[in-house]
């Protein structure tokens, strides 16, 4: 057993001096956790916008995230790069930035004193995005539909698969083996996914977009399957309180196939759910890639 230079001089002592070492050896240990305790607290108040008068001054005329954000490089300017703390509304502020371009928040970073993109990842990790309808998703789209207009919550809803790379990975998080064929609800096989299909939402009068569910598969997902998933997302979207007036897709077989199984005519292209018309669209850049090859 290694021990410090410290705890042999006082195994050296007398009994009597070597228990005044301990007792001094106690008091410094509990003096420094009531010291990171300090700072941690202190750490706190600075984060408050009203602790620091020049953002105190300018909070009148800039709005909350401004006042934050000049607030955090007042407060980091005058730390070394591994001594500067963020708080979490400052973390939250800075992926909005980073997930908006990334090449401007590089920029940034390279003049104000900004969260690294490691730090920022570690807190997106804390995020749990499983396969499938996903709960904490359609909460916070529930909460923010709370604050919108009639007209804000309308938007569509558009699907899309992809070709992805066949692995497998361990999660520790999850305790799970990702990598393979997954339904979400409706199981998992022993089949490597080579394919992903993804549903997002985008709103029409309102600019905002979120990605809501993905499911993974193996080859092209069947038309069977985009419906049940379809009918699924629509269900949530409607629960949440979201308007989802049109549904976009390209002209894929399998997709052609889902809208003939939901009933969609072709002169009147629109699916009735829970009494509300849906209208389909096909992807506007996928059709013109089609007929330009017709025209070929």
């Amino acid at each position: 057993m290694i021990q410090t230079r410290e705890s042999a001089l006082c195994n050296e002592l007398a009994p009597r001096k070597m228990k005044l070492c301990n007792m001094i050896q106690t008091r410094e240990s509990a003096l420094c956790k009531l010291r990171k305790k300090y700072r941690a607290k202190k750490l706190m108040e600075v984060c408050q916008l009203d602790s620091n008068p020049l953002i105190q001054s300018l909070s009148s005329s800039l709005n909350v995230d401004t006042s934050r954000f000049l607030a955090s490089i007042v407060r980091n300017s005058k730390h070394k790069p591994k001594g500067r703390r963020w708080s979490y509304k400052e973390n939250i502020l800075a992926v909005s930035i980073l997930k908006r371009s990334p090449r401007s928040y590089a920029f940034l970073r390279s003049l104000f004193p900004l969260p690294s993109r490691r730090t920022l990842q570690s807190l997106l990790s804390t995020v749990q995005f499983r396969i499938g309808i996903n709960a904490h998703v359609f909460s916070v789209l529930k909460d923010s539909v709370q604050t919108m207009s009639d007209k804000d919550s309308m938007c569509c809803l558009m699907f899309d698969e992809m070709s992805i790379g066949e692995h497998l990975h361990f999660n520790q998080k999850s305790d799970c083996t990702e990598g393979f064929e997954d339904f979400g609800g409706h199981g998992r096989t022993s089949r490597i996914a080579n394919h992903a299909l993804v549903f997002m939402l985008r709103g029409l009068r309102k600019r905002w977009k979120q990605p809501v569910t993905y499911y993974l598969t193996r080859g092209s997902t069947k038309g069977e399957m985009i419906v049940n998933f379809l009918l699924k997302v629509l269900d949530a979207c409607h629960n949440a309180g979201l308007v989802v007036v049109a549904t976009v897709c390209d002209m894929g077989a399998s997709n052609v196939k889902a809208l003939k199984l939901l009933g969609v005519p072709e002169k009147t292209p629109f699916f009735r759910f829970r009494y509300q018309g849906i209208a389909v669209i096909f992807d506007p850049p996928h059709l013109l890639k089609c007929t330009c090859k017709l025209f070929l």
